[in-house]
């Protein structure tokens, strides 16, 4: 469900962990007594000496208690600190792993299209920003503010035992300080999470650039590389700028107030009251040490306000991609479903890509075990017939039916186990040959996997590698041929053993003696099975029980290779304006 704001977003998270960051929060607030009772410690200390100065060895029963209250004090301090730590380590690495789980499962789950939409990199960059943002917010919250805050409230009370005028003096100072930073808060995180959205587009184009390396290298295009990203760099650094130098105004701000407040106000006044004799050197020291103790605190937490600012733009401007609906998703309770036939049925389907209406009130019948050919021009529908059948994208009317069952209806993974593709440009990890053919079936015995290799004729190539099914393929399979990674794909398509079978342009990347032994093993393989066969080279539909004829969306004819050829329709003059044995993309 989208998140609309980042605290209710991160609260998610806590609350399992609540009471180990109260822990946090807890141990946290050591540095606020730190910080606050030493100067009290040291005041008793003072006080002890100036009365007995000239009585010296008188003074050493009278100061075995603060000496001792200070040793346990530094002791209790030090144990805090450390029990801070274990805390922190406990429970941040384990936040982060939440939050990055969460983000990853959410993104995943999209359709095609979002992934066509947005940049890879920059998705990824996102989940980064989210984890370490969040982290660093509550890291800069309960190691930071709230134990200034806490200081602040604490170095009040103890200064109205000195005199009212000095905890009045400082608790105005505090809240001029905070109204100063709340003022420019709202302003500050504005100009960051327009910067942070800026900086996730630039590494996105980047990451772009990066991953088309071999068109940059082959068309020797640098320079202009270059000059894209800079346009991108251009604007981010000018935000960037904006965004810093809002932040250095609001710290002249909190300059001034803290020279006027904590520099001359607090010290004038200690120092006329010290001449006047109503404070002991002791409280002088109390009250210079307590002033000089918060207005450090306040000058630490002033320097990280502006990393808080940005952790919260940027965690804001993450928080957007978990804001993006999903359009594909499982319907509550939703069954699996059960194929017995195979059968495909488009009834009254109406699917549109943007604003390009694709299909209307379609209607389209395949048997089960039936092989059906599907051919047409580029942008004719038949990639969206498929993919639609595999529930890739959501459609606007109509529904579809396997088996008499709504596939919208049915889960998802169901739906996925029962249809095995073979696309005709497959996509594979940076994994072994044996972890890719594997992936159509993750419970695959090594003995099947080879079985299925086999049968792709992937031992061909296989057996010459350094590793064999152990060897490492590069990302997105760069180290094999095209070839080599349609036959891992046909493998792995193989291994899923699903009734109903989808080959696009399966074997377009293969050479034609390699093409001819794997349509033989594919032949065997679409026995008893619902197949649909999408292909540029008619000659390999010749043998399909039916071929369907796209043309704009619609289904223009139907029939067997030798019925479309009697027909002298748009078939027959796609037959006959074959080029080398493929059909053109476009009309001739």
């Amino acid at each position: 469900m989208p998140q609309q704001k980042l605290s209710s977003f991160i609260w998610i998270f806590l609350r399992p962990h609540r009471w180990l960051f109260l822990l946090f929060l807890a141990v946290s607030l050591v540095w606020s007594l730190d910080t606050t009772l030493w100067p009290y410690v040291l005041r008793m200390i003072i006080d002890v000496l100036t009365h007995y100065d000239l009585n010296r060895y008188e003074a050493w029963p009278h100061l075995q208690f603060p000496l001792l209250f200070g040793l346990g004090f530094w002791m209790f301090v030090e144990i805090g600190f450390r029990i801070q730590g274990f805390v922190s380590v406990k429970a941040l690495p384990r936040l982060e792993a939440q939050l990055r789980m969460a983000m990853f499962d959410h993104i995943q789950h999209h359709s095609p299209r979002y992934f066509s939409e947005h940049f890879a990199g920059s998705l990824s960059n996102k989940i980064t920003d989210m984890t370490t943002q969040v982290s660093l917010i509550l890291q800069q919250l309960l190691l930071t503010f709230i134990p200034a805050l806490a200081a602040c409230v604490l170095a009040v009370f103890f200064l109205f035992f000195i005199n009212p005028l000095f905890a009045l003096i400082l608790a105005v100072w505090v809240c001029i300080h905070f109204i100063i930073c709340i003022s420019f808060t709202r302003k500050c995180a504005d100009y960051e999470h327009l910067h942070s959205s800026i900086r996730s587009s630039l590494m996105g184009k980047i990451v772009d650039s990066l991953t088309n390396h071999f068109a940059v290298n082959l068309f020797y295009r640098f320079a202009h590389e270059r000059r894209v990203i800079n346009t991108y760099q251009q604007e981010e650094l000018n935000t960037h700028t904006v965004a810093k130098r809002y932040v250095e105004i609001m710290r002249i701000f909190l300059g001034l107030s803290t020279f006027l407040g904590a520099g001359l106000t607090m010290n004038g006044c200690m120092i006329y009251f010290w001449i006047k004799g109503w404070i002991t050197t002791g409280e002088v020291a109390q009250l210079f040490n307590t002033t000089w103790n918060i207005t450090m605190l306040i000058w630490i937490s002033g320097g990280e306000i502006p990393i808080l600012f940005q952790s919260i733009g940027i965690a804001r401007q993450a928080l957007t991609v978990m804001q993006d609906p999903q359009d594909i998703f499982d319907k509550p309770k939703a069954p699996s479903l059960v194929v017995t036939k195979g059968e495909i049925l488009f009834d009254q389907v109406s699917f549109q890509y943007g604003k390009t209406e694709l299909f209307k009130d379609k209607h389209a019948h395949i048997k089960g075990g039936e092989k059906v050919g599907l051919v047409g021009y580029s942008g004719s529908g038949k990639s969206t017939f498929i993919s639609l059948i595999l529930r890739l994208y959501p459609i606007q009317q109509g529904a579809i039916f396997i088996d008499q069952q709504n596939i919208a209806d049915v889960t998802l993974q169901s739906l996925r186990q029962h249809i095995a593709l073979i696309p005709q440009d497959p996509t594979l990890f940076h994994r072994s040959i044996k972890e890719n053919i594997r992936y159509g079936r993750l419970d695959a015995t090594d003995e099947e996997i080879k079985e299925a290799a086999y049968l792709a004729h992937c031992d061909e190539f296989v057996s010459q590698l350094p590793h064999g099914y152990d060897t490492l393929i590069g990302e997105r399979g760069s180290k094999l041929s095209g070839g080599e990674r349609q036959r891992i794909a046909i493998a792995r398509a193989l291994l899923t053993r699903a009734p109903i079978l989808i080959l696009d342009e399966a074997t377009s990347a293969l050479d034609s003696v390699t093409e001819t032994f794997i349509q033989q093993s594919l032949e065997k393989i679409m026995k008893n099975r619902t197949t649909l066969v999408v292909a540029h080279r008619l000659s390999t539909l010749s043998k399909m029980d039916r071929i369907l004829v796209f043309d704009q969306g619609k289904i223009m004819e139907e029939g067997s290779h030798q019925d479309l050829l009697q027909l002298h329709g748009l078939y027959a003059k796609m037959w006959q304006k074959q080029a080398g044995g493929f059909l053109p993309d476009v009309p001739v």
